[in-house]
């Protein structure tokens, strides 16, 4: 876990590190890869604060998002979300990020405390947020803020507990207020089942709360999901309020998960299918890439989810984007 302290100027900053195979990333499960060492201390960072009502209440997702989507000949409007983690962001900076094969860019990312409130934690540093923003606005592109990451489940179920959720939802999006965010993304991936109420409940009020906010603007709220930590009756009560649910099927072909979260009454057109570009993972190859692409396209799915750039062979050129790029260009 990281530190959390008090101040965010006085945490610490480190040089981001985006190669595969450094001693600072291990695999902790989840679906996902983590640094274990290398994390400085995080920071508090709410900061002009947006005032909200306790008993906010939320309303359903608007139909789209704030950025550019490719569309198939038939109109439908595909996804392609990626995470921009904050360890890749020296050697891989904004300035040079392939954008191209994205639609919806993911700043990751930050973490909930105990008491409500928000540290830098995989972000390492607010120095890049700007720059982040404003080539992923330059590009056409959504950004969104990331909350949350794997074993974060004991600080989610205080932040979002009754005593401390009006708290987090206003520090959450003072944060997207102050930094041009287009939305939130939530990663709460543990202990889910065991508090479903304030789950659904910080959702539901984080999508109330975003339209209070940023009225007649189309404000991108997201979950990460999986079957074995969030399940599909959990799930189906927050899809009404996100614009996608994103699975988190690195392992697999992904089919199995679609068929659980379907089946429990979630629109396929809400779900984002899962690619996992590191060597661990299942999507090692065009073909896996390609062969997910084409099930999105025929099941109705709203478009795909990779973690991450940094674990591309090259990450311009690796040839697992070309299914991304002939998805986002299906209508040319």
């Amino acid at each position: 876990m990281c530190l959390r302290v008090r101040n965010v100027a006085a945490a610490g900053t480190e040089e981001a590190e985006g190669t595969v195979g450094w001693g600072g990333f291990v695999r902790l499960g989840g679906g996902h890869s983590r640094r274990l060492l290398g994390r400085l201390a995080c920071g508090v960072a709410a900061a002009a604060a947006v005032l909200l009502a306790a008993g906010c209440s939320g309303s359903p997702a608007p139909s789209a998002g704030t950025g550019t989507a490719g569309l198939s000949p038939g109109g439908h409007q595909y996804e392609s979300f990626t995470s921009y983690p904050g360890w890749i962001q020296a050697s891989i900076p904004p300035g040079r990020f392939n954008f191209a094969p994205y639609t919806v860019i993911s700043d990751f990312g930050l973490d909930p405390t105990l008491t409500g409130g928000i540290c830098l934690c995989d972000l390492d540093s607010l120095s890049n947020i700007t720059a982040v923003v404003a080539a992923a606005h330059h590009a056409g592109k959504t950004v969104i803020m990331a909350i949350g990451e794997v074993n974060e489940g004991n600080y989610f179920a205080s932040a979002a507990s009754p005593r401390y959720r009006a708290m987090f939802i206003s520090n959450i999006v003072s944060f997207v207020s102050r930094y041009g965010f287009d939305g939130v993304d939530v990663d709460w991936e543990e202990q889910v089942p065991q508090n479903q109420a304030d789950y659904i409940a910080l959702v539901k009020g984080l999508r109330g709360a975003l339209n209070a906010a940023f009225p007649g603007k189309s404000m991108y709220l997201s979950a990460d999901v999986d079957v074995g930590e969030i399940p599909p009756d959990i799930a189906a009560q927050i899809a009404p309020y996100v614009n996608s649910l994103n699975m988190e099927t690195f392992q697999d072909n992904g089919v199995s998960s679609v068929a659980a979260y379907t089946q429990a009454g979630i629109p396929a057109s809400k779900l984002l299918l899962g690619i996992g570009v590191a060597s661990n993972y299942y999507d090692t190859t065009e073909a896996r890439v390609a062969a997910k692409v084409k099930y999105v396209e025929d099941h109705g799915l709203k478009g795909t989810l990779l973690w991450q750039p940094g674990y591309l062979n090259t990450y311009r050129t690796d040839p697992r984007l070309n299914p991304l790029l002939a998805m986002l260009n299906s209508s040319g």
